[in-house]
C-alpha cells in the first residue's frame, strides 16, 4: 500500500499552489478519493446453441463495477476497468457487457458509451458527453456502471 504523505507537509504544498493560507487543519487534508467500486456475485449466463437451435443456461460469476470520472476537453474520456477498480485476480472477462452512464451535474447532458474487451482480462470504456445542441461537452462529471461476465480461471 502506498505511503500517505505527511498531512502538515501536504497542507503547506496545497497552500503554496493556492497562493494563500487554507482554513483547514492538516488532518482535514485528504489526498485520496474513490475511483470506483465493484463486487462479484453469482449469476447465470444464457447462451444459444446454433445447431441444434436451443438455449442453455450456465452458472457464472458476474462482475458489477461502478465509478465516477469527467470528460476531457474533447467531451470524452477513455479508461480501462483495471485502472479504476481492483480486478479480482485470475479472471477471464467476457460478453455480454452492460454499460450505463449518466451525467452527474445540475445541467442536463446526454451521455453515450462504448466498450471493448481487451483480450479476456480487461474492458476499455469510452464515455462521451453531449450538450442539448449535440456538441461535445467538456468537463462533465459522469457516473458509470459496468456489468460483465467474470469467470474464474483455474490455474
Amino acid at each position: 500500500m502506498p505511503k500517505s504523505p505527511d498531512p502538515a507537509e501536504a497542507k503547506k504544498q496545497l497552500e503554496a499552489m493556492a497562493g494563500q493560507e487554507l482554513d483547514i487543519t492538516p488532518e482535514q487534508v485528504n489526498l485520496t478519493f474513490p475511483l470506483g467500486a465493484h463486487d462479484v456475485t453469482d449469476g447465470v449466463v444464457a447462451s444459444r446453441l446454433i445447431l441444434p437451435p436451443r438455449k442453455f443456461c450456465t452458472p457464472s460469476p458476474l462482475l458489477d463495477a461502478s465509478g465516477a470520472t469527467s470528460t476531457g476537453a474533447a467531451g470524452n474520456v477513455t479508461f480501462l476497468l483495471s485502472n479504476v477498480i481492483c480486478l479480482p485476480p485470475v479472471r477471464s472477462l467476457a460478453e455480454p457487457i452492460n454499460l450505463l452512464a449518466t451525467a452527474h451535474t445540475t445541467t442536463p447532458f446526454y451521455v453515450t458509451a462504448t466498450h471493448a474487451l481487451v483480450g479476456t482480462t480487461d474492458v476499455q470504456i469510452t464515455l462521451f458527453a453531449w450538450d442539448a445542441k449535440g456538441s461535445p461537452a467538456p468537463n462533465v462529471s459522469v457516473h458509470w456502471r459496468c456489468r460483465v461476465v467474470s469467470n474464474q480461471i483455474i490455474g
